[in-house]
């Protein structure tokens, strides 16, 4: 009966979309087409439906938790099974690499993890994190990493994740979670790691006074934010 009745609704939707007057790009309107569709229908009724539950139960310190940046789901999009989805509560696991979803109404608890080999790309608020499911595990980790254009075709690829330690010098055990990342270029159709000032400078060869200018003129800024950092280095050597 779902089924049908997502059919019918697809046929629906078909007819508002040949309606509107940009037919080959995404419009607010289309975007508000597909929101309704999805909403009315409800979630359960969606191609992820099928997700696990999302489980959390750590009693982590004060200020640490697995996820992106906070606890807190923001307003994203995802394609997933090459069809788009706007407007859905998300967050990203960065500890299991998951991508949550929360369902929408206020008395559903339940988030579900996103079935990852279905999801080709996904935006939190405006960033976007793509699926990167074709690297070998013994040179770069798989799965999802934020995607960065840093200019001249360059691409800035940035894994987050985090180890898990547990504190015992509380009264009961605690996590601390510590936040890792993992920097991969895209140069000419190639993935090359970027880890370090000595690989950044072996890709840019040309720009190697610019690089170690940087490197000083914003050591602390390394030392506080490595992802902002990396991110500013390679739009400033590429622009």
């Amino acid at each position: 009966m779902k089924k049908l009745q997502k059919k019918s609704l697809s046929f629906i939707l078909f007819g508002i979309l040949l309606n509107t007057p940009a037919i080959y790009c995404q419009t607010s309107n289309e975007i508000t087409a597909y929101n309704w569709f999805d909403k009315n229908l409800g979630v359960e009724s969606l191609e992820f439906e099928n997700g696990p539950a999302h489980l959390n139960f750590d009693r982590a310190i004060s200020g640490h938790n697995r996820y992106y940046i906070s606890q807190d789901f923001i307003k994203g999009s995802i394609r997933y099974n090459d069809q788009e989805y706007f407007d859905l509560l998300l967050n990203l696991d960065t500890y299991s690499d998951e991508l949550v979803l929360k369902p929408y109404g206020d008395q559903n608890t339940t988030k579900i993890n996103l079935i990852k080999n279905n999801i080709s790309s996904f935006k939190i608020g405006t960033e976007k994190f793509v699926n990167l499911k074709e690297f070998n595990s013994a040179i770069f980790r798989k799965g999802y990493y934020q995607e960065v254009p840093a200019g001249n075709n360059i691409v800035l690829y940035i894994k987050y994740y985090k180890d898990r330690k547990k504190n015992s010098n509380q009264e009961i055990d605690l996590i601390e979670f510590i936040p890792k990342h993992e920097f991969i270029i895209l140069k000419e159709g190639k993935f090359y790691p970027a880890n370090d000032k000595k690989e950044i400078i072996a890709l840019f060869p040309d720009s190697k006074r610019k690089i170690n200018d940087f490197y000083l003129t914003y050591r602390n800024l390394k030392k506080e934010n490595i992802p902002l950092f990396t991110k500013n280095l390679l739009k400033y050597i590429n622009n």
